[in-house]
């Protein structure tokens, strides 16, 4: 052997060691993990309905029974892909626990996504890492997730077809996979057939110059057979639908345009400081920013006419200062101290502003690459539907119109200056986010606990269908047996007895002191961050 050389050359300062990635990234993705295991670990309560989940779960029963698929009436979405993906998930056996576990996968792979959709707009690893993880910090996002529901599926779906989508209009690879994608959107829910003219506009864009006969082939697909099957669906498995679509759609345009501030903002609050920090736009006032700018002041008067509406100004149903879906009658403790849920709104709008008025100019669809303005069509086809609900307008609702910009966004961010700062504030609103979400979800499963034992107390001494104990209660034990009995659904989960002998109501938690001289009903208490009681009231 041959001695090596002590020479400069050969001899080198060692310095500190190289982590083949960032710790801020690696930070990010061990929130992003946190947030999954937080999710298992919620899924894994006690096997209840939550809000909607227990018509999907029927359905789920039904297949799995040997019935075929079956459709409960008040459903307004197919849910054909969720279903079946439920029943294999769970292996035959539908417990509750398991098809809430069925949505961790799809959760999953849309947070993916998202990184891998910022990374193509040219985010770094960073701002790409909190593209992914946004949403899995979301305590509306993951609220929703510790469900049955057709929402974070449905959102994962349209953001599968957003990327490939991208990559069709880029270079002409998976437009198939994306035809099958929008056959699935469609069947899981029919607004999803809005999203096929986004893709064909966009697909069009892109390839003008590279047009094939097989994009014409693959785009009439996208048009003809979602619209087939939908219809063919619609037939074949709803029986007997309570809902006409002339009773669902009319145009109320301030039902959805009054809320988008505050859901978008609510959204990406964890970009707000790489917004603020974003260099100026060069250039001129086009009819794109001045539209931007109305759209900003018109969601800015939304907010406070939401806010004298309601008290806040998200439209509710998910998220609110008492907690997640606390549609009981009742005082119910707040979970969310009144300033911290200010502080949320308060986030939200600034970052909604920051967005729309401050970056006006970045709006402007000949400065953006086409891949964003894809995302952008995207995002639009799932807003616009909205405007034409006659009923209500949940925050929930946004879901598939948040998450196509969540990429988009986080492109912004790697340009922004002063990048400690802006770092700084994505990572403390994605720490405060699923901070959030962990503890109203334990509150939320404490009560709802407590509101089936309380349940389960009145029916033991008046029959189960003059109790008023709540959406969940009133279609588990009431509504799905009479159905299954008679075939006439009949809104008893919404509406309840019309003259209740008891009606479970949330109440605040006794005062040690006095005991039950100052409440005597009888109640169940629950153990929470905010604890209170399940008062069975006569």
């Amino acid at each position: 052997m041959v001695r090596p050389d002590a020479s400069p050359a050969a001899v080198r300062r060692v310095g500190p060691l190289q982590l083949p990635i960032p710790l801020g990234v690696v930070a990010v993705f061990g929130l992003a993990v946190a947030a999954l295991i937080a999710l298992v670990i919620f899924d894994l309560s006690p096997p209840l309905a939550f809000n909607d989940d227990w018509m999907y779960a029927w359905s789920v029963q039904q297949l799995v029974a040997g019935h075929g698929l079956r459709i409960f009436p008040e459903s307004t979405a197919l849910a054909l892909p969720q279903v079946l993906w439920g029943a294999a998930f769970s292996l035959g056996h539908p417990d509750p626990r398991l098809l809430r576990l069925s949505v961790v996968p799809v959760v999953a792979l849309t947070a993916w996504i998202s990184f891998v959709l910022a990374r193509r707009l040219g985010a770094d690893r960073f701002w790409a890492a909190v593209a992914g993880t946004t949403l899995l910090a979301m305590p509306l996002f993951m609220g929703n997730a510790t469900t049955f529901m057709t929402d974070n599926i449905f959102t994962g779906v349209v953001m599968a077809v957003a990327l490939t989508s991208v990559t069709w209009a880029a270079d002409g690879r998976r437009r198939w996979l994306c035809v099958v994608l929008l056959v699935l959107a469609a069947l899981e829910r029919q607004v999803g057939l809005a999203l096929i003219p986004a893709v064909t506009l966009g697909v069009v864009i892109g390839r003008r110059h590279a047009w094939v006969r097989t994009d014409t082939a693959a785009l009439l697909a996208s048009w003809l057979i979602p619209f087939a099957t939908v219809a063919a669906a619609g037939r074949l498995l709803v029986r007997q639908p309570l809902y006409a679509p002339t009773d669902l759609f009319q145009v109320h345009v301030d039902h959805a345009l009054f809320p988008l501030a505050a859901m978008l903002g609510l959204g990406l609050i964890p970009f707000g400081a790489a917004l603020a920090f974003r260099p100026r736009t060069a250039g001129r006032e086009s009819a794109w920013s001045i539209s931007c700018a109305a759209l900003g002041v018109l969601g800015a008067i939304g907010c406070l006419v939401d806010l004298a509406r309601f008290g806040m100004i998200f439209p509710g149903n998910v998220f609110s200062p008492l907690g997640f879906t606390a549609i009981l009658p009742g005082s119910k403790p707040p979970i969310f101290p009144g300033p911290v849920f200010q502080a949320v709104e308060i986030a939200a709008i600034i970052t909604f502003a920051m967005l729309f008025i401050v970056r006006r100019r970045w709006w402007t669809p000949t400065a953006m690459p086409r891949d964003a303005v894809l995302l952008l069509l995207v995002s639009a086809s799932q807003f616009l539907p909205l405007l034409a609900v006659q009923v209500f307008i949940y925050d929930r609702y946004f879901l598939p119109v948040v998450a196509p910009l969540i990429p988009v966004v986080a492109a912004v961010g790697t340009g922004a200056l002063r990048q400690p700062l802006a770092r700084s504030w994505a990572a403390l609103a994605l720490i405060g986010g699923l901070a959030l979400y962990v503890v109203g979800e334990q509150d939320y499963l404490a009560w709802q606990g407590a509101r089936d034992q309380a349940a389960q107390l009145a029916y033991q001494s008046v029959p189960r269908d003059q109790v008023q104990a709540g959406f969940e209660a009133n279609a588990v034990y009431v509504e799905l047996p009479r159905y299954e009995r008679t075939g006439r659904a009949d809104l008893f989960a919404i509406l309840g007895p019309s003259q209740p002998a008891i009606t479970l109501r949330f109440g605040s938690q006794l005062d040690p002191r006095i005991g039950l001289r100052s409440d005597p009903r009888p109640a169940v208490p629950y153990v929470s961050l905010a604890p209170g009681r399940i008062v069975l009231d006569r």
